[in-house]
């Protein structure tokens, strides 16, 4: 008897080629999503440790650990933030000392207490570029402050930067 579809043309000889064919179509879509994903999560990552940072540098400023105006109190900010982004050794934010970009307003609270809130200003932020500014913060100053980075990424067709902000808003105990 013979067989009623020849051995060349069998469905299973067919069939090879189309499952070469959806691989190479859909690997590349499926690398570019994990990859993708893993990103996210290294910046999702990174804005926790910038909020965490800004959570501490303003209690320390609350409490009057870090007060006062100038270069040094700049400085002191900057260190205090960027040391917070080193865990295990390894920091989330490159460069951060050069990238970091900290706004700090405040005024006194006034009477009744909290009342300096109302003619303080956020930062003005254009494209990945945020106001930069340190003003005096003292015992019971109502203080916003704002710190801001951007985020590099690379995604597998673009790559650029996403600015990560947290702000936090706060008034300093009566030291």
């Amino acid at each position: 008897m013979r067989p009623l579809i020849p051995r060349s043309r069998s469905p299973r000889r067919r069939e090879r080629g189309a499952v070469a064919l959806e691989y190479a179509l859909v690997l590349p879509l499926f690398l570019a999503a994990v990859f993708s994903l893993f990103e996210l999560g290294v910046t999702v990552i990174a804005q926790g440790c910038l909020a965490n940072a800004v959570h501490r540098a303003a209690l320390l400023m609350r409490i009057g650990t870090l007060s006062g105006s100038g270069s040094d109190y700049g400085a002191r900010l900057v260190t205090t933030i960027c040391n917070d982004f080193v865990i295990g050794g390894y920091s989330y934010v490159p460069s951060c000392k050069t990238k970091i970009q900290v706004y700090v307003t405040a005024t006194s609270a006034g009477t009744p207490s909290g009342k300096g809130f109302s003619t303080l200003k956020p930062a003005r932020i254009s494209g990945n570029v945020m106001t930069h500014g340190k003003s005096y913060v003292g015992p019971k100053y109502d203080v916003v402050m704002q710190v801001g980075y951007a985020f590099p990424w690379a995604v597998i067709f673009s790559s650029g930067e996403a600015l990560l902000v947290s702000t936090l808003a706060f008034q300093t105990e009566p030291y």
